[in-house]
């Protein structure tokens, strides 16, 4: 399976919202004063929920199946239609993504959908009735906002009960869960738990983000949530086979300082020393032979590169940063070698090939 970034929740009206700051410990809730519904055909709201799908009543079962794959298409086709209220602090980027998830303990799965943003990214949720999609009227967050010090993420409920909201800060070894139940269109903040930032609370579950423009799991009817093993639900372990390489490791966090050091140099591009970068660090180092311009070469390996966030005179900037929810995680990766590439700039982590979109993966643990 292919993970994909992300992340976001629509609104009329306020918002919910968690934000992250420098020292990851400020958080701000906004509380959401009214509902409406929203026409998934022209994004604006009105005044009630849309009449009910007569034809899909008297059809049965197989109907309603088909009707809340019929709606969620409909949000995928026109996701702009879906305004996120200004209280959602982020820079849109033009990119959407969204999730299947079990968010109300049965019957037919929420959508969530990720309205992209450079630096945080708010996030809408679906749920259908009487044949029509509705967007909640709060608003999740994922990414770094601020200064990049702060953490946010959205997770799955194993047990169906919810969302998780998680915010952390890269300075401290502990995160905060809150899990948000639907009400209506309303999103219920709850209790709110600590658990190490390098691990997960039992019903935790991680979260594959998928284009929009990959209605697969969306036809095929799948939750797009990571089970015990790592795989997508209801998905089997890939094994490597002939024309491919198969990379084995722990997923770690290293500044730029940290792996620029052993060598005595400095940050190459003048990016700060601080930037943070998502490996996998191989069990043993490795031979692979990948492609470096026109030609090919063959290097020893200790790790893989899966994202980074630098931090520039600019503003953070950030690459595949949602595999910063696997550290700690030991993973399991299977790549096609003719996909294997060694840059010949100065991209940091210097000289490192990265795992990019195209490699399927386990959590093996």
């Amino acid at each position: 399976m292919t993970l994909r970034r992300a992340v976001a929740l629509c609104v009329v009206g306020c918002v919910s919202m968690l934000a992250g700051c420098a020292g990851g410990d400020a958080r701000e809730t906004v509380v959401v004063t009214s509902t409406q519904w929203v026409d998934p055909d022209s994004g604006e709201a009105v005044a009630q929920g849309p009449d009910a799908n007569d034809e899909g009543d008297a059809a049965g079962g197989q109907a309603e199946h088909v009707d809340w794959q019929s709606a969620y298409e409909e949000v995928l086709s026109h996701p702009g239609d879906y305004p996120v209220n200004s209280a959602a602090q982020y820079t849109p980027d033009g990119t959407y993504q969204y999730a299947l998830v079990e968010a109300t303990g049965g019957g037919a799965p929420e959508l969530l959908l990720a309205v992209g943003g450079s630096d945080t990214s708010p996030v809408i949720v679906f749920t259908v009735e009487d044949g029509k999609a509705r967007a909640s009227t709060d608003v999740l967050m994922m990414g770094a906002p601020g200064n990049g010090a702060g953490r946010l993420a959205v997770w799955a409920s194993a047990g169906g009960r919810g969302v998780y909201q998680i915010s952390g800060s890269a300075r401290s070894p502990e995160s905060v869960s809150e899990l948000f139940t639907l009400d209506g269109t309303s999103l219920r903040g709850g209790a709110q738990e600590t658990f190490p930032s390098d691990g997960q609370l039992p019903d935790h579950q991680l979260i594959e983000w998928i284009p929009v423009s990959d209605t697969r799991p969306l036809h095929d009817g799948t939750l797009t949530v990571l089970n015990v093993s790592g795989a997508r639900a209801g998905a089997s372990e890939t094994p490597a086979g002939a024309g491919q390489v198969e990379f084995v490791g722990n997923v770690v966090r290293k500044t730029g300082e940290e792996l620029m050091a052993p060598r005595g140099l400095g940050m190459p591009n003048g990016q700060d020393p601080q930037s943070e970068y998502f490996l996998l660090w191989l069990d043993q180092p490795m031979s692979v032979t990948g492609k470096k311009d026109i030609s090919t070469e063959t290097k020893q390996i200790e790790y893989v590169t899966l994202g980074s966030r630098e931090y520039w005179p600019s503003g953070p900037r950030e690459t595949h940063a949602e595999w910063e929810q696997y550290v700690g995680k030991r993973m399991r990766f299977v790549k096609d070698k003719d996909d294997v590439y060694f840059p010949s700039d100065t991209t940091m982590p210097l000289g490192s090939t990265w795992m990019g979109d195209a490699a399927t993966f386990d959590v093996l643990n």
